[in-house]
């Protein structure tokens, strides 16, 4: 099978490889779609130590399943031919985050793509416990995006209440699945804050309001005459982060979701005075996930303009581009 197999720094070919094999309880799942992850950009450049080279990555992918091994006892309607996106978050379902529905903390989690082979392939074997079901007419790159939705789903979660306004830093593809997952999960005013023409465009087109960083500036304006209670940052830099707080209303919320820059310094005097409230945002739970897929199967994402398709050998041009810029979507996904 054709595989897309990452290096090290800026090294990834289209390799062939033998078809993975289905362990107890697991499926192996011909891919249709995989999206390219900002974090596997991250690894690409060589900055992430956790995608260690030789590595299928691919985290973010819809299939159909061709094989089935040993039916789970929780699992046994999976059939061969059922179309399944996939959690990729693996987690032991016994520590107590797991028992409290916080898959996404469990210590002993791990990630297909990372800790085992991932979707960058025309094959890859996943277990049954992590398979949802999706309409076999959906669009598989539409499907795709489950994954990443579901970051969005949890961050919203965390932080907004109905019919507030909300800011979202970022119209990257997670900025931009925010935006949506934020109205359909009832906010008012979603306001993107990007400088990017073609990211400005896309945001403006799924209904939001854009504005540059520096046209909203650090204070109450006609951008925010209200001022805002509720910011998400899906960028996760310094300018970004520094410039949230200067904006937050008193008792407002922060959700921090990008991890742009590792540290960052932070006006603990302004924070504790205002009563602001950060919160971190780290991936998602079975729950959310799952409303992920429901949202998606309902027809309620729209993956266009922001969205482009290739093929698995186009993936190492992919990557090149999008690190460095040169792409005017904010996702492209690749069909194996």
């Amino acid at each position: 099978m054709k595989t897309l197999v990452y290096h090290g720094p800026r090294q990834i070919s289209v390799e062939e490889q033998e078809l993975p094999k289905a362990g107890p309880t697991e499926a192996l799942i011909k891919v249709e779609a995989v999206g390219i992850c900002g974090s596997e950009l991250e690894g690409y450049l060589g900055h992430s130590s956790v995608r260690i080279p030789p590595l299928i990555m691919g985290h973010e992918f819809c299939g159909t399943i061709v094989e089935v091994v040993g039916q789970s006892s929780h699992k046994s309607e999976w059939s061969v031919g059922d179309k399944v996106v996939v959690n990729p978050l693996i987690s032991c379902g016994s520590c107590d985050r797991c028992i409290q529905g916080k898959q996404n903390l469990c210590s002993r989690r791990e990630l297909i793509g990372i800790h085992r082979p991932g979707a960058f392939a025309e094959y890859v074997a996943v277990p049954l416990s992590n398979l949802y079901s999706v309409p076999k007419e959906m669009n598989a790159s539409l499907a795709s995006l489950a994954e990443p939705l579901a970051v969005c789903i949890h961050a919203v979660k965390l932080g907004l209440q109905p019919f507030e306004d909300v800011l979202i830093f970022g119209a990257g593809a997670i900025g931009l699945l925010t935006v949506q997952a934020a109205m359909r999960m009832g906010a008012n005013r979603v306001l993107v804050v990007e400088r990017q023409e073609a990211r400005m465009h896309h945001a403006k087109a799924l209904g939001a309001d854009v504005v540059t960083p520096e046209r909203l500036g650090n204070g109450a304006n006609d951008c925010l005459p209200q001022g805002i209670d509720t910011i998400i940052d899906c960028v996760g830099v310094t300018a970004t982060r520094n410039q949230a707080l200067q904006l937050i209303n008193s008792g407002g919320t922060i959700i921090m979701v990008g991890l742009g820059h590792e540290e960052s310094p932070i006006l603990m005097s302004h924070l504790v005075r205002q009563e602001v409230s950060i919160i971190g945002s780290y991936s998602y739970s079975n729950a959310d996930f799952g409303q992920a897929v429901q949202l998606l199967a309902g027809g309620h994402i729209r993956m266009e303009p922001w969205t482009a398709t290739g093929s698995l050998t186009e993936g190492p041009a992919s990557f090149q581009h999008l690190v460095e810029g040169k792409s005017p979507f904010s996702k492209i996904i690749l069909n194996p």
